[in-house]
């Protein structure tokens, strides 16, 4: 256990010079400081490991281990020790030396008292302020942090209630009669369980669900002749043939600022593309469009099929055959596959 530190600074005088290492002990107890003596580089390391110090004043010609050699092995103890090197006059490659290896100073023997006052002060200040600022650094990091974790959780809770809020327009725009009511809901639902089925992890399998909650919402929002006027002004909306890729672009576009839920922006706006690339906005092929699109696409179709008004509406498997047929045109055969075994799972 580390000794408890005094009111009076501490510092380790080293040297294996017992005259010299005696005076300057008392004359660093002379002047306000608690000296403890080493005389040599193994029974320094000893005393820095059962207690702490402010500084130390260390000799670099000894016998055995030189200060070259033990400043590496103190630093590694404590790295905010305040280390002075003793160096004899013609030895400044070795002081340059040791200054690289981390010690504050150093002074040329014998040594001037006054000199040794002013440099330990300088020193010991020195070790003070790096102490300072790294714990003031280390401060700051912790606030930048805890800032950013409450930014970052403020942000992912409007984002949630942005899409509880879109998730409550959609529900409240669904026509009523079988085809319409909770038909967002029905989608959303197939969609997860589909893409379980295709081995998405659970955080893409939420975006699916999510997407499929609110894939509609191009439309709800084109039900608006403002937004109708809008989307033929636009140019790139312009563009897109199809009434359902125009819908895609228009909700792709009021979702983009929800950057946590990004992906649910682009399995919206793909939704409408086809297998064999004939569909919009823009015309992608195969494994190009997005796995949560080519999830969602073979849902609502599905479902659609499934929940018509018609007299003559399929049967379920009347309507699953229907979908097969579409299986490398309009739509991704694996999907459809993981479509018949989840749909085959729920008859039984």
């Amino acid at each position: 256990m580390a000794a408890p530190r005094t009111q009076l600074p501490r510092i380790l005088v080293v040297d294996d010079d017992d005259s010299v290492r005696s005076a300057l002990a008392r004359y660093l107890t002379k002047i306000g400081y608690e000296a403890l003596q080493a005389n040599g580089g193994e029974e320094a390391l000893v005393l820095l490991s059962h207690g702490h110090f402010d500084g130390m004043l260390c000799d670099i010609r000894m016998p055995g281990m030189t200060g070259v050699d033990l400043l590496p092995k103190v630093m590694t103890q404590d790295s905010d020790l305040a280390v002075i090197m003793l160096t004899a006059v013609g030895e400044p490659s070795s002081a340059i030396q040791c200054l690289k290896l981390g010690a504050i100073d150093y002074l040329i023997k014998p040594v001037e008292l006054e000199e040794l006052s002013h440099a330990l002060k300088y020193a010991l200040r020195k070790r003070e302020l790096e102490i300072e600022r790294r714990g003031m650094e280390q401060w700051l990091a912790r606030e930048v942090a805890e800032k950013t974790k409450e930014l970052n959780e403020q942000s992912r809770q409007v984002e949630l209630l942005s899409l509880s809020i879109l998730i409550g327009l959609v529900d409240a725009a669904e026509p009523s009669g079988p085809s319409g009511r909770n038909h967002s809901m029905r989608v959303s639902n197939l969609s997860a369980h589909l893409a379980v089925e295709l081995g998405m992890d659970s955080g893409q399998v939420e975006m699916v669900r999510l997407a499929g909650r609110i894939h509609d919402l191009g439309r709800v929002a084109l039900r608006d002749e403002r937004l109708r006027r809008v989307s033929r002004a636009d140019q790139h909306l312009d563009e897109v043939a199809s009434p359902d890729g125009n819908a895609s672009e228009v909700a792709a576009r009021i979702l983009e600022p929800l950057r946590r839920h990004a992906d649910i922006v682009e399995f919206i706006r793909h939704q409408h593309e086809r297998w064999d690339g004939q569909g919009r906005p823009a015309g992608l092929k195969g494994d190009a469009t997005p796995l949560g699109s080519r999830i969602i696409a073979a849902a609502n179709l599905h479902d659609e099929l499934a929940a018509s008004e018609e007299s003559d509406a399929p049967t379920p498997a009347a309507t699953l055959e229907q979908v097969r047929g579409m299986a490398g045109t309009r739509l991704d055969p694996a999907v459809v596959r993981a479509l018949d075994t989840v749909l085959a799972r729920r008859r039984h």
